[in-house]
């Protein structure tokens, strides 16, 4: 049996439910987390899993720490970095042998599109949405959708649409509901403008 099967084994013994909550929050473990095979992560036991968070097949370099918030979606080929080199060294060019640790932290019922980078330091607040392929080097407001490189904010969820849901606890995916609904969509996308 792994260390990680045995410590849940271990956690769900606890009898107060309020205390296991506390225990799989600190070892990050919570019912419902989905961490492909093919993820890559290292110094693990600084990455902290809300629940129900999905993470596809990317790097996460936890040095740093790294805290997911629950309900939050992570798509292929991201890349989490939480550490930095001293570029401003006197001492040595390109940099020397000191890194810089800074936190990252997503907050609940995010979605993180494929390929995108996030950099040391970022907060990514409640409901927010990084398209595909950015690279976000700067905090990121709740209900926000950011893009590009470096990402800029790109449009908003509605907040009070947003809040109505998180309230009445409707999360995709729901309990017992079909993995996904196809809607096919015949439209092409505008232009790009000169």
């Amino acid at each position: 049996m792994s260390l990680a099967k045995f410590r849940k084994n271990l956690i769900e013994l606890v009898p107060i439910r309020s205390l296991r909550k506390k225990l799989h929050y600190k070892y990050g473990w919570f019912p419902g987390n989905f961490v492909q095979p093919d993820c890559n992560i290292s110094s693990i036991k600084n990455l902290k899993l809300g629940g129900n968070v999905y993470i596809g097949g990317s790097r996460l370099c936890c040095e740093g720490g790294i805290e997911i918030g629950f309900n939050t979606k992570i798509g292929e080929g991201c890349f989490f970095l939480t550490s930095n080199h001293n570029y401003k060294s006197n001492m040595r060019i390109p940099f020397d042998n000191k890194s810089f640790l800074q936190k990252i932290s997503i907050g609940n019922n995010c979605w993180i599109g494929i390929k995108s980078i996030i950099c040391p330091g970022v907060r990514i607040d409640d409901g927010a949405i990084v398209a595909m392929g950015s690279v976000v080097t700067k905090s990121v407001p709740k209900c926000a959708i950011v893009g590009g490189n470096p990402a800029k904010i790109i449009g908003w969820r509605d907040k009070n649409l947003y809040d109505n849901l998180v309230t009445k606890g409707l999360t995709y995916p729901a309990k017992n509901e079909l993995p996904l609904e196809w809607v096919k969509i015949n439209k092409y996308k505008k232009y790009l403008e000169k």
